[in-house]
């Protein structure tokens, strides 16, 4: 099942850590926000590199994110 912004290479990601789970992709951290808080407790949003059309997400700092 595609993410939003399964087409994105570049963006703010929302993701969980443990368990692993990317929950979209988007040109604007805004947006990534609105998701994160919609998924919940444990997503954070993070900026870094996609994958195309799979759930690998990439991003330098573990810890650091906007949420």
């Amino acid at each position: 099942m595609a993410i939003p912004g399964d087409m994105l290479k570049k963006g703010w990601g929302v993701v969980r850590q443990q368990p692993w789970h990317l929950a979209g992709v988007f040109a604007s951290s805004a947006d990534a926000e609105a998701l994160a808080r919609q998924m919940g407790e444990g997503y954070a949003v993070k900026y870094g590199d996609h994958a195309i059309g799979s759930p690998e997400f990439s991003f330098s700092n573990p810890e650091a994110g906007l949420r």
